[in-house]
């Protein structure tokens, strides 16, 4: 395949090369989706490129290669159902974080105003500390939850 590959490159038929890419020795390790469809290790398995190839009615001829590619196209939806659940999931903890933050720093700053007058200095310098370090710690996770998601939604 490498040699036939090489000669086509060196013949320049674009379309080709393109159509039939680079092959790793990863590509030809034989899956056990079919076989062993609960087998540890195949969570987060794809099929190498040269499985999506329109090879003409191969699925039609072999029930084998029909069952193939339906397991694999569940395994499939499955690992893109989990991720679109990650990404619901993470967004709502990037929220829950900021929400965290400012709880605390409003906490800190409830302490300071229930107190009044009568705090120590230490205490309200510590206090005042702590404020400030949620508040600094809200501001920074905003500022790379918004560069990690621009839909991310800030928090005023």
């Amino acid at each position: 395949y490498t040699k036939c590959r090489a000669q086509l490159k060196n013949l320049q038929v674009h379309g080709l090369l393109e159509k039939y890419l680079q092959m790793d020795k990863s590509h030809l390790k034989a899956t056990l989706a079919v076989a062993e469809p609960n087998a540890h290790g195949q969570h987060n398995a794809t099929l190498p490129w040269f499985w999506s190839l329109d090879v003409q009615d191969d699925s039609i001829s072999s029930n084998w290669m029909n069952e193939f590619y339906r397991v694999h196209w569940l395994c499939t939806k499955a690992l893109h159902d989990r991720w679109a659940e990650e990404l619901v999931l993470v967004e709502h903890e990037m929220q829950w974080t900021l929400e965290f933050f400012l709880f605390k720093a409003n906490t800190w700053l409830t302490r300071i105003a229930s107190i009044g007058d009568s705090i120590l200095e230490g205490h309200k310098c510590y206090a005042i500390r702590q404020v400030h370090l949620y508040q600094e710690l809200a501001k920074h996770a905003q500022v790379w939850f918004m560069k990690a998601h621009p839909t991310f939604w800030p928090i005023s």
